[in-house]
């Protein structure tokens, strides 16, 4: 179903456990990326309203219509997480406990996020695109998501994010 086992998931962290500066870099990551589209997305919106740009109210609605469709899955669907699917310890802990694990809300908000700048800016939205990917990768190896979490997260986002793209 996932693809992740506990013995493969016990490899991957025990690489990280043996390279202590990989494992910060990893922690690191995991709070600065989403940080970065958290940041990003109200200075998009707040430029678009200052040019009175007609774009603003769905590049506003789309995103938030991603955002609110992924928490009414997560608890529809009540997915557990790695840690207790699987029994492992994360690399990264949550402080809090839940079974919300799919789809992943921070992937579903940076593939939205990345379509909305996208709409704007083609380059600025295919980097943002790439830092997605590497939330992606930074939650599955952290053992806070599991493959499938991250890549329906990413697609839910990408579609209201596509449908933004074709409203505007």
């Amino acid at each position: 179903m996932s693809g992740m086992t506990a013995a493969r998931y016990g490899r991957i962290a025990e690489w990280f456990r043996a390279r202590p500066m990989a494992l910060r870099l990893l922690a690191l990551a995991n709070r600065a990326l989403p940080l970065l589209f958290y940041l990003l997305y109200p200075a998009l919106l707040l430029w678009l309203a200052a040019r009175g740009d007609a774009r603003l109210p769905w590049l506003t609605a789309f995103p938030a219509g991603a955002f609110l469709t992924c928490t009414v899955l997560r608890k529809a669907v009540k997915a557990a997480r790695p840690a207790e699917a699987l029994g492992i310890e994360p690399l990264l802990p949550r402080r809090k406990a839940g079974r919300d694990s799919f789809p992943s809300r921070h992937m579903t908000c940076a593939a939205a996020i990345a379509s909305a700048y996208g709409a704007v800016s083609p380059s600025a939205g295919c980097i943002l695109g790439l830092l997605a990917l590497a939330i992606a990768l930074v939650r599955v190896l952290g053992g806070i998501h599991f493959p499938r979490d991250v890549l329906a997260g990413g697609i839910l986002g990408a579609l209201f994010g596509a449908a933004a793209f074709f409203a505007v």
